[in-house]
């Protein structure tokens, strides 16, 4: 049994370092988690949660029924009232994409001869446009070589059924003839695609470029729409959308200038140059002022050379950026070679606690997670923060499930993330007794190191947090 107070007092103590320090550290009260000893009786609550596999998931709360939904790559949906207990959902998307999405199959298929749009619908995002009355859903369908497109589909219910509503960007064109099926022209004038778009042998640049993949669609605090979207080498950008239309607004231009804006794909808030970085989220939060931006890092496998997944955090005053980490560095790479992990907070890399020996077999989690990433993140209408991702495990497979981690804000405004999964815990926000706290503890740095191969896990350390405010064990320190 878990006590519900304790688990939130686990989360902040966890993080206390996040503002002091670029990498996350982590640490566990070893003594009772399993058992619930030497805790409040009335504040115990049973673990148990029904869990699903949809991987990229991004979360959407639908008001009128107060259920949230997720909506992930390969048709994967599902929908939970209370953040724990998850249902499958579907909707006609998942037997009619190919009709609905017809136009950007085929602008997909350019990049492959035995092209199927099947396994090639990724990473959804769903928004309520308040013009429109319209729930929109914003598809990714990516192709080989960046022929890839950010297609709309509307409903007047989050469940459908979805139409086609038109493309908000492409990725790929290397020529007049590509250019002329997209909206390329009705941006710039021209059809004649910039050679910045292109490298020497007339490919797609991607270092430049983008693969136009991964939306996130949001309100800023002015009631402005805007999608962040891309993935990996070109960087992820930014675009101003039309309320009216869900579309592109068109009559919102950007100039083009090296590492800042590109005049057709937006404004550049993160990665280029070859650098990692996919996935893109952005939450505006009302009581700090920030925009919070999530990317993650590395590949998402978690058993082969594409590994490394993490998330990692930024955030800025204004939608626009510049979006910059604790010690204040913009997360755009500027040049081939950009020692890139030194850019962002990690939230956490692969870790484990002797705790999750005893964690339910449909878990997966007895020997720790790996490759945690692609999140989306929610502040619910009563305040609360949570974050929502994919993880795989230690478990020698790519085997992957949904998690939804509680966040908490700490002193410098850095939402810090809680150790385990949300199982209904709250924080006791009067703060907890000095007796409380002291004990031993597992302990897990996370630093700022990732690699794209396979590294195992993270070392799980011992320490104490002693009556005298000292830290004693495999780390020393102090601590308030």
């Amino acid at each position: 049994m878990i006590n519900r107070n304790y688990l939130g007092k686990l989360a902040l103590l966890s993080f206390l370092t996040v503002s002091m320090v670029m990498g996350s550290v982590v640490g566990c009260k070893k003594k009772n988690v399993e058992t619930g000893d030497n805790m409040q009786k009335q504040s115990v609550l049973t673990p148990v949660t029904s869990r699903v596999t949809v991987h990229d998931p991004s979360i959407v709360l639908d008001p009128s029924t107060n259920t949230y939904y997720i909506y992930g790559s390969h048709r994967a949906w599902a929908s939970t009232k209370d953040l724990i207990n998850w249902t499958y959902e579907e909707n006609n998307i998942n037997a009619d994409y190919a009709t609905i999405f017809k136009s950007n199959g085929e602008w997909s298929s350019r990049g492959s001869a035995n092209y199927n749009i099947s396994g090639n619908c990724w990473a959804p995002d769903v928004f309520y446009n308040e013009t429109m009355k319209k729930w929109c859903m914003y598809m990714s369908i990516n192709g080989d070589y960046y022929y890839s497109s950010i297609a709309l589909a509307t409903a007047d219910s989050i469940n459908g059924p979805y139409t086609y509503a038109g493309t908000v960007v492409y990725s790929g064109f290397t020529n007049e003839e590509e250019a002329a099926v997209t909206d390329y022209a009705k941006v710039t004038g021209s059809n004649v695609v910039d050679e910045r778009y292109l490298t020497n042998s007339g490919s797609w640049d991607s270092t430049y470029g983008t693969n136009c993949i991964d939306p996130c669609v949001f309100y800023d605090k002015d009631g402005n729409i805007w999608m962040s979207y891309g993935s990996w080498f070109g960087g992820i950008f930014l675009l101003k959308l039309d309320p009216a239309t869900g579309l592109r607004d068109y009559t919102y231009t950007y100039e083009t200038e090296k590492h800042v804006s590109d005049a057709y794909l937006g404004l550049k808030i993160s990665g280029g140059m070859g650098c990692t970085g996919e996935g893109s989220y952005i939450v505006w939060d009302e009581e700090t002022e920030y925009y919070y931006l999530y990317i993650s890092y590395g590949g998402l496998a978690s058993t082969s050379s594409f590994s490394g997944y993490n998330i990692r955090l930024f955030r800025s005053k204004d939608v626009t950026g510049p979006y910059v980490d604790a010690m204040g560095n913009t997360g755009i790479c500027e040049r081939p070679g950009t020692v890139q992990k030194q850019k962002g907070i990690k939230l956490f890399g692969n870790y484990y606690f002797s705790s999750l020996d005893t964690a339910p077999q449909d878990s997966n989690a007895q020997k720790g997670y790996m490759s945690g990433g692609h999140n989306s993140a929610i502040i619910t209408p009563e305040g609360d923060r949570f974050l929502i991702y994919h993880t795989r495990f230690n478990l020698g497979t790519e085997w992957h499930q949904v998690r939804v981690h509680q966040q908490f804000l700490n002193e410098d405004n850095w939402p810090v993330t809680a150790v385990y999964e949300y199982l209904g815990s709250e924080i006791q926000l009067a703060g907890y007794d000095k007796s409380e706290i002291v004990g031993e503890y597992e302990y897990v740095n996370h630093g700022l190191t990732y690699s794209a191969r396979y590294t195992g896990m993270l070392d799980t350390l011992k320490v104490t947090l002693n009556e005298d405010g000292t830290i004693t064990g495999d780390v020393t320190g102090t601590w308030e």
